[in-house]
């Protein structure tokens, strides 16, 4: 039994590193979509002047994996997927969005660049964010007013004057961090695999369209269940379950889901532990007790067909 669960953790979780997946560009970082600023949503109006990029070509693989199969994409059929995507990309980055802004409350995080505080004059008392500075007390002997660090080019501050604190908030903005640094590391953990599993659902409403063909279904199918069943986890058990002709029941499936969510919870708190650098070993221990679980709630036919296919990857 042990050699059979070091074969099924091996299937199901260590040939995550191969996974080509086809990226329809929905994401980019996931701590970019958390930033104050969202990005701009496709086909927005440019600026007055401004040249209108050019759409991604987000169909690139699959055309090449349709030519390939000798069920090539028509224009009309490009022009029916695009608009799925069109239209499905904008709602699945607000859900990342929302469950991400959520997640950053649960834990007191603000994604929002800090105004820094203006730096005190010479003299001048130390500000406090409710309470307004006392007047700075001049010096026997005034020295030359320094110049501010982050000064306007061509700005000539007044004689003693803090610098002004909007400017500097302005300049700092420009050389603030990347919102993925404000991100911990677990929230970003939990967001990519959301990501992922947001694109494998794009793929397969694509896969299933009525636009194609049935040939044309049946290699997108393939090409969606390959990539899902080589990242590992719940649906890379259940795909393999039905390929092997033995799916979980209807009494089955939440039970295995749940084990699933608690191993993503488990992860999510080694990643925090961590800094986003999980043991590998603590990992893979994770996913063989996650397994061992699972296969204790499959009947002897499922154990079978399991094996079996495990056997056949080797």
């Amino acid at each position: 039994m042990k050699r059979q669960l070091s074969l099924a953790a091996f299937f199901f979780f260590g040939i995550t590193a191969y996974a080509q997946d086809v990226d329809f560009g929905a994401f980019n970082d996931a701590g970019n979509l958390l930033g104050p600023a969202a990005p701009a949503a496709r086909g927005a109006a440019p600026a007055r002047g401004a040249a209108t990029p050019a759409p991604p070509d987000r169909l690139v693989r699959l055309r090449e994996a349709l030519l390939k199969a000798d069920a090539p994409l028509t224009k009309e059929q490009e022009t029916e997927l695009n608009k799925i995507i069109d239209t499905e990309i904008p709602k699945m980055q607000r859900t990342i969005r929302t469950h991400g802004q959520q997640m950053m409350a649960e834990r007191g995080v603000n994604t929002a660049t800090p105004a820094p505080a203006p730096t005190p004059a010479p003299g001048a008392g130390v500000a406090t964010p409710a309470a307004t500075p006392p007047p700075a007390q001049p010096p026997a002997s005034p020295p030359s007013p320094p110049v501010p660090p982050a000064a306007a080019r061509g700005a000539t501050p007044a004689a003693g004057a803090p610098p002004n604190a909007a400017l500097l908030a302005a300049l700092a903005a420009r050389n603030a961090p990347p919102p993925s640094s404000r991100v911990p590391a677990e929230v970003l953990d939990a967001l990519e695999v959301e990501m992922r599993q947001l694109n494998d659902a794009l793929f397969m409403q694509i896969a299933t369209a009525p636009a194609l063909k049935p040939a044309q279904q049946t290699v997108l199918t393939k090409m969606s269940r390959d990539q899902i069943r080589s990242r590992g986890g719940f649906d890379a058990l259940r795909i393999t379950m039905e390929d092997a002709g033995a799916p979980f029941t209807a009494e089955q499936t939440p039970k295995v889901q749940a084990l699933f969510e608690e191993q993503k919870a488990a992860r999510a708190a080694l990643a925090k532990e961590s800094q986003g650098t999980p043991d590998p070993a603590k990992l893979k221990q994770l996913e063989r007790d996650t397994l061992t679980k699972v296969v204790g709630l499959l009947v002897p036919a499922q154990r079978t067909a399991l094996l079996g296919m495990l056997r056949a990857q080797q």
